[in-house]
């Protein structure tokens, strides 16, 4: 069976989601990063592919996100997100997990602090963009299915104009 990547993203989140299946309490911390790197690689590939049923299965009814300056609404976040800009293509959407934490003890919300590493290409021939984004998201359970609560953003850089990140992880 040839395996494609939305194949293997869904079988991590699967196995995952088994470990949050079994009796006996709440998920341990290890468990919990198990899902949210699963939960996040899923959001990954939906943002680079302007993923729009994604983006609503996977936001809750009263998700929000916010900036600096500003509240996204779940609406104008997906529609932010859901179509390709004319101005440049989005081909890379990386995240890492890069802490998890309980909120609360019934084990069905999770808080994780992540790394977003973004690329666009832009249309004009311009040299590459590079975006770093740190955000605080929250994550919980309804029912069997997991959804992001929020996203804040604590952290960006942007280069751009032929500028490369300075990390040597990029």
């Amino acid at each position: 069976m040839r395996r494609t990547a939305g194949t293997v993203t869904a079988l991590a989140l699967l196995s995952a989601l088994a470990a949050f299946g079994r009796e006996g309490g709440a998920p341990n911390r290890a468990e919990g990063r198990k899902l949210l790197v699963a939960l996040n690689k899923e959001w990954g590939t939906a943002r680079v592919g302007f993923d729009r049923p994604t983006f609503e299965r996977m936001l809750a009814p009263d998700f929000y996100v916010q900036l600096a300056d500003r509240r996204l609404t779940r609406k104008e976040f997906i529609d932010e997100i859901s179509s390709p800009s004319p101005r440049a293509r989005l081909t890379r959407f990386d995240v890492e997990v890069l802490t998890v934490e309980p909120a609360g003890q019934s084990g069905d919300e999770w808080v994780a602090v992540i790394e977003e590493k973004l690329e666009l290409v832009p249309s004009d021939g311009r040299p590459r963009a590079y975006s770093l984004w740190v955000t605080r998201d929250r994550w919980k359970k309804f029912g069997d299915r997991w959804m992001a609560l929020s996203s804040e953003a604590i952290g960006d850089e942007l280069w751009r104009n032929g500028e490369e990140p300075p990390m040597a992880s990029w």
